[in-house]
């Protein structure tokens, strides 16, 4: 029985002492990350804004002129992941490349992931950019950010191009986030040990991309400061949390702007199952297919996924003109 009573004191304190470790370090995390503290390190940030939408100061980047283009990144992403194709199109566009809420540089408040949530604040800056219409270019959940905004506010989008997009189901669709996140209270206790180390970041970003050669140590480092704040990994949650929130998939028939999408073909995140299955829901879409490309095209091929954005909206333009 003593022997009993002394292994449950031994247990007792060292859960106490766990605890006390871990409120210190969960405390030494910082907040959230800092747009001055990584200025250098930021791709473009010379084109960096910020705009109050809603309620919600959002980071975005903005270059060209004529014909406005919104790049909206996916999931645990930001205007990072389109670094190789902001300037480019920059000069035949006027790109914005947004940090959707809880994401990159943007606010991280408690309250509404969803993608519908997050397609209202970008119809948000749309106004605060006096944009009446522009082409969405969407990549995995930035796809179906998109497609919200179609739907609900159709005359304000010239057309969409998606990305191996989220927004329709697939019994091969893979997850970049560990089931034990999700576990209700300790799942944002796992996530803040894990991400210590960019070990899980670098492991998804290899999930993402077909040639894990392309993933370098920079790649994985910008992808990693967000998440190593405590707002930025609560965001990562919320999202995930509301993944499911408002689907769109029985909607999808309802999109009549032209509609353009991209697929990796060795994508494991978004298999091309579920970009054939969008592609025979949304009327008069066109399917390209990237081979030996997984999840980010624009990051893996952007020459590629310039060439194919340019030669959609080109036809799209020259059809304007016969009329």
């Amino acid at each position: 029985m003593r022997i009993i009573e002394k292994l449950l004191k031994v247990a007792g304190l060292l859960v106490v002492l766990f605890v006390v470790g871990f409120s210190v370090f969960w405390f030494s995390l910082p907040v959230d990350v800092s747009f001055a503290e990584h200025k250098q390190s930021i791709p473009h940030s010379q084109y960096s804004k910020f705009a109050e939408v809603n309620g919600v100061r959002l980071h975005y980047q903005e270059k060209g002129a004529g014909v406005p283009l919104v790049l909206i990144h996916g999931y645990g992403a930001s205007t990072y992941s389109w670094r190789d194709v902001f300037d480019p199109l920059s000069e035949k566009f006027r790109v914005v490349a947004v940090d959707l809420k809880g994401f990159g540089f943007s606010a991280k408040p408690d309250g509404d992931y969803s993608r519908r949530e997050q397609s209202a604040l970008v119809d948000g800056l749309l106004d605060h950019l006096n944009i009446d219409k522009a082409w969405l270019v969407g990549s995995s959940m930035g796809g179906e950010v998109s497609l919200n905004l179609a739907l609900r506010n159709a005359n304000r989008v010239e057309g969409l191009i998606l990305i191996d997009s989220a927004g329709v189901k697939s019994v091969k669709s893979g997850s970049i986030t560990p089931s034990q996140f999700e576990i209700p209270f300790l799942g944002r206790a796992f996530a803040a040990l894990a991400l210590v180390s960019d070990r899980l970041v670098r492991e998804n970003l290899e999930k993402s991309f077909f040639d894990d050669s392309k993933v370098t140590d920079e790649i994985v480092g910008m992808y990693h400061i967000p998440l190593q704040t405590n707002y930025g990994q609560r965001a990562a949650l919320r999202a995930k949390g509301q993944w499911d929130l408002y689907p769109i998939e029985n909607e999808l028939s309802k999109i009549s702007v032209p509609t353009l999408l991209l697929w990796g073909a060795e994508d494991v995140v978004t298999p091309i199952e579920g970009g054939k299955k969008m592609n025979a829901l949304i009327k008069n879409s066109e399917f390209v297919v990237f081979e030996k490309c997984g999840h980010l095209p624009q990051e893996e091929m952007p020459e590629e996924t310039i060439a194919e954005i340019l030669k959609f909206t080109g036809k799209r333009e020259k059809s304007d003109e016969t009329q």
